[in-house]
């Protein structure tokens, strides 16, 4: 079995942006990136092992590795047989292996299509999901699926079946209690996400060559024993439209034994339900977007659909701006780093539009092939007569000041510094002292006042890249109070200024060095990690300069 996070807690979302269907880049690149099509991604790089050599050296084509590479999620003992030294796959590997194969299987054929077919099918159309079996031979119960106005919900109900869900049944309705939850708790998604904030339903699986019911589909599945929560996938014939129909599979009863007692099971429930469902509409814009996106936006919606739940905020412990300032903010397909990537986009929803409509409004700039994810911010600020730049070093700011309206209650983590500097008078310069900082991506440092007159001051002086760069003060008040101060940068790159710096006034200087650059150059699949447009940055690595020197 494909084991992930281990000793962990199960991550959420195998298939969430990537099963099944084709996955042709087709759109607008930036301008400093014009090209007419966007081409189709080559597998995602796992490992230097055995398989890649296989590919590498021509013994496989792309649709064979892909394949070979789905089935060692599954069968790595099988794989391994047939092609020596052969990594096991990370989790987050796994949703860009599927979407490797969905987007390859048309370029297999006889058994090697049949066996890819299987893999990407429904669990009640004999597909094998993450764990090899899915349903196996156990029918789906007599009373499934249980519908409402726009969801079904389907499940088995013979008990020699790990995936049958609690089979109290309260209501004596001939429906097993957690399937009506289940169907309640998405009914109140769709309410929320779709008929509140506005975004675009799921669409129809009429053309489902799986039997879809013309609904969004929820399947519940023992996902638990194997550290997952859920997932969205797709089986519809047009995915080469990048608009598609999905359908969903979730645990079946969220164990507190397989998950922990962090949250209640019905809690796991809802916030799944909320991020999976978000897929679902996801897919009716452009279900082959960014994972940064994809993922980011679906842990962010829990927390708007779920405030009280906080489950999402694991992931801002793990990898996030929070945790982890110094890796680019579009990273993604490694790490959980997409899925940490939230924070960035609650802060667009609490700090620049006011409510989620700002999130909804990007979602609808990707669609249509017009914007790729990063772009599509950049265009929605613009809009809003603001600058990226400008607002990604506001966010860092945010991040540090852990200025957010849940933070404190939450317990989102605090960004650390990457250096502190002692200014006193008998060492009142620093000197310049150089640091490289990758694009999206940010540093924070510290000048702290040792003996130094009542009245003295500090000249916080730096030099800057030129593109998307800034220099924030934060300076913090003996007291604890903050205030900020973005210093103003010149032509030549330098931004400075003055601030006071008594010891019995001022705590501490912080600066914070952000690069907003959002310049990259599109489809050139150099990761892992992938970056937005699988480009690559054109702003790593540059280096800014900071200096802090005691005014006499």
């Amino acid at each position: 079995m494909l084991q992930v996070r281990q000793g962990k807690r199960p991550v959420r979302g195998l298939g969430l942006m990537a099963c099944l269907g084709l996955f042709l880049l087709v759109g607008a690149a930036p301008a400093w990136a014009q090209v007419e099509e966007r081409p189709l991604a080559p597998p995602v790089s796992v490992a230097d092992d055995d398989l890649t050599t296989a590919l590498e050296t021509g013994e496989l084509t792309e649709a064979e590795y892909s394949l070979e590479r789905a089935r060692s999620l599954f069968r790595l003992g099988q794989v391994r047989r047939e092609f020596g030294d052969v990594a096991r796959a990370s989790a987050h590997d796994a949703t860009l292996i599927l979407r490797d194969l969905a987007a390859r299987v048309d370029d297999l054929a006889g058994a090697e299509e049949a066996v890819a077919e299987r893999i990407l099918a429904r669990p009640d159309f004999g597909g094998v999901p993450i764990k090899g079996s899915g349903w196996g031979n156990f029918a789906e119960a007599q009373a499934s699926p249980k519908c409402a106005e726009n969801v079904c919900v389907h499940w088995v109900d013979d008990t020699s079946s790990s995936d049958v869900p609690p089979p109290e049944d309260g209501d004596d309705n001939g429906i097993p209690d957690w399937v009506d939850l289940t169907l309640a708790t998405w009914r109140y998604v769709w309410i929320q996400e779709i008929d509140t904030i506005g975004y675009r339903a799921p669409l129809s699986d009429a053309s489902s060559p799986n039997g879809g019911t013309r609904k969004l589909d929820v399947y519940l599945d023992d996902l638990g024993g194997l550290g997952y929560f859920g997932y969205c996938a797709s089986d519809d014939p047009a995915a080469g439209d990048r608009r598609v129909s999905a359908y969903c599979v979730i645990d079946n009863d969220f164990s507190q034994s397989q998950y922990g007692t962090e949250h209640t099971s019905q809690e796991f429930l809802e916030v799944t339900s909320a991020h999976e469902f978000h897929h679902a509409s996801q897919f009716a814009y452009d279900w082959a977007e960014d994972a940064w996106l994809m993922e980011g936006t679906a842990a962010d919606i829990e927390e708007t659909v779920y405030p009280d739940v906080n489950d999402n905020v694991f992931f801002l412990r793990n990898w996030s701006p929070l945790t982890r300032p110094a890796s680019p903010l579009d990273r993604g397909g490694a790490g959980d780093s997409e899925y940490g990537s939230w924070i960035f986009w609650r802060y667009l929803q609490e700090k620049v539009g006011g409510d989620p409509s700002i999130v909804r409004e990007i979602w609808e700039r990707v669609e249509g092939r017009d914007n790729y994810s990063l772009e599509a911010v950049r265009h929605e600020l613009g809009q809003r007569g603001l600058g990226f730049a400008a607002v990604f070093a506001n966010f860092a700011t945010a991040n540090r000041r852990l200025d957010y309206a849940d933070a404190v209650d939450a317990g989102y983590p605090s960004p650390g510094l990457t250096k502190t500097y002692t200014v006193a008078q008998q060492s009142p310069d620093t000197s310049w002292r150089s640091w490289r900082i990758n694009h999206l991506a940010t540093r924070y440092f510290s000048f702290k006042p040792g003996q130094v007159p009542a009245d003295a001051r500090l000249r916080v002086s730096t030099r800057l890249p030129q593109n998307g760069a800034a220099a924030t003060l934060i300076i913090v008040e003996s007291d604890g109070s903050t205030t900020t101060r973005r210093l103003q940068k010149q032509a030549n790159g330098s931004a400075a200024g003055t601030t006071r710096f008594g010891k019995e006034e001022i705590s501490r200087i912080e600066v914070v060095l952000s690069n907003g650059s959002t310049r990259t150059s599109c489809w050139k699949f150099f990761g892992p990690p992938a970056y937005s447009c699988a480009g690559d940055p054109l702003d790593d690595g540059r280096v800014f300069e900071l200096r802090g020197k005691l005014l006499r």
